[in-house]
């Protein structure tokens, strides 16, 4: 993926949290998923979601998406 600083990445992890609420749930996480070219639109980011999801909340929190963005 390309070098993008943590301001780039908290701009585009707030872009995809549609609600605002910090987090990003399954629906905004398979948006930013089909916007990063990852899934085909329509198709399930459950996977990608667990993975991403390290501490199993049930939410990607920008700390989890920067580590997995970085190490991808």
């Amino acid at each position: 993926m390309t070098d993008l600083s943590t301001e780039e990445l908290r701009e585009n992890f707030d872009h995809f949290d549609a609600n605002g609420d910090g987090f990003l749930d399954r629906k905004e996480f398979g948006r930013l998923m089909e916007a990063l070219g990852a899934v085909e639109p329509g198709q399930d980011s459950g996977r990608g979601f667990s993975s991403i999801d390290t501490d199993s909340s049930g939410k990607v929190e920008f700390d989890e998406f920067v580590r997995w963005f970085r190490t991808s």
